[in-house]
């Protein structure tokens, strides 16, 4: 059932749309020495999602095909350390 104001407008700089169950060709086909599984999602380290790139980390769908919601935020959250980190080593 429709509830009453809950339509609304937010203006931001950026939207980063997560959605779908399947690598995105524009990713993986684009970035050069990025290591893919034979299903064409990226490689990544399990704890902190770091790829065969320097500096580069991946999460989610893109790395374990279609889950749920729930590991992409852990994933996310488990790579923020690591970007950090690695961030930090570069100071």
């Amino acid at each position: 059932m429709p509830k009453e104001g809950s339509n609304f407008t937010l203006d931001v700089d950026l939207v980063v749309v997560a959605i779908g169950t399947g690598a995105n060709p524009i990713i993986t086909g684009t970035v050069p020495n990025l290591e893919l599984t034979k299903w064409g999602y990226i490689v990544a380290d399990e704890a902190t999602g770091k790829t065969s790139r320097e500096g580069v980390y991946a999460g989610g769908d893109i790395v374990t095909g279609s889950a749920t919601v729930i590991l992409a935020m852990g994933a996310g959250r488990n790579s923020s350390k690591a970007i950090h980190e690695y961030l930090m080593s570069k100071k």
